[in-house]
C-alpha cells in the first residue's frame, strides 16, 4: 500500500464492501446440498444455520462477490470504465467481522486526477469554478431518499402491493430481471425494444425501492419479536 502511495499519490477513495452472506441466493446454494438451483428463496433462521455450518462456502461467496465487484464495478480487465472513473490502481483487506462475515476494505486509484494539495489549490482559488463543480459533483452521485418517494411511502406501497397483487414476490428471496436487449439505434425511441426498455426501468427503480427499504436501513432492536414487552425494554 504504501509503495502504490509513493509510486502513484494518494487514493482517490475508501471503499467498505460488506456482501450478505445470509441473505444471498448465491451463497446459499453454495451452503446447501441440492444440485438443482432454485433462485426463489425462503429465507428463515435455517438459511442463518446453513451459512454459519459452512464457513467455506461464505468464503467462495465473498471472493466471487469481489472478484465481479473489480471487474464490473470497478472495470478492472473490461473495456469499460469503472463506476468511478478510469481505475489506475486499487489495494484492498479483507477483515472478518464479529458475526464471522468477511467484509473488503479497498483503496482505490483514479487516473488523471488531481493531488490532494492541487484539490486544495482549486477549492481556495476565488478565480476557478472547481468548488461549484466539486459541490454539483457530489450531489449528483449521493442520493439520500428513494426513487419513488419517502421511505415511509415505499414500505407502505411495498404492503399494499404484497396484499393486494397475487403475483408480487418478494425481491430480496428472488434473482433480478436482467435487462431486455437494448436498440441499435441510438435516434430511436419507439420501436419496441425501446419500449421493453422503458416497461424493464421502471420496475428496475420499484424493485431497487422495495429492496432498499426492507435491507439498506438501520433500526433499534424490537423486542415484540422475542415475545418481549416493548415497553419494558430500553
Amino acid at each position: 500500500m504504501w509503495s502504490l502511495i509513493s509510486y502513484i499519490g494518494a487514493p482517490s477513495w475508501f471503499i467498505t464492501l460488506s456482501p450478505t452472506d445470509s441473505k444471498h441466493p448465491i451463497c446459499l446454494y453454495f451452503a446447501d446440498t441440492n444440485t438443482e438451483f432454485k433462485p426463489e428463496l425462503t429465507f428463515s433462521p435455517e438459511s442463518s444455520v446453513l451459512i454459519a455450518k459452512n464457513p467455506v462456502a461464505a468464503a467462495r461467496f465473498f471472493h466471487f462477490i469481489c472478484e465481479n465487484f473489480i471487474k464490473h464495478v470497478l472495470g478492472v480487465g473490461t473495456d469499460h470504465p469503472g463506476l468511478y472513473g478510469n481505475t489506475e490502481a486499487y489495494y484492498g483487506t479483507v477483515e472478518q467481522q464479529g458475526r464471522l462475515t468477511l467484509h473488503l476494505h479497498l483503496l482505490l486509484w483514479i487516473k488523471g486526477v488531481l493531488s490532494p494539495q492541487e484539490i486544495w489549490d482549486h477549492i481556495m482559488d476565488p478565480s476557478c469554478d472547481f468548488q461549484k463543480c466539486m459541490v454539483e459533483y457530489l450531489e449528483s452521485v449521493h442520493k439520500g431518499e428513494l426513487h419513488g418517494g419517502t421511505f415511509e411511502d415505499i414500505q407502505a406501497q411495498c404492503q399494499d402491493a404484497q396484499k393486494n397483487d397475487p403475483e408480487y414476490k418478494d425481491p430480496t428471496h428472488t434473482m433480478p430481471i436482467p435487462p431486455p436487449p437494448l436498440c441499435k439505434n441510438k435516434e430511436c425511441n419507439k420501436c419496441l425494444r425501446c419500449t421493453n426498455l422503458k416497461v424493464w426501468q421502471g420496475k428496475f427503480h420499484a424493485t431497487t425501492d422495495d429492496i432498499l427499504s426492507r435491507s439498506n436501513h438501520h433500526g433499534c432492536r424490537r423486542p415484540e419479536i422475542n415475545g418481549e414487552d416493548p415497553t419494558k425494554v430500553k
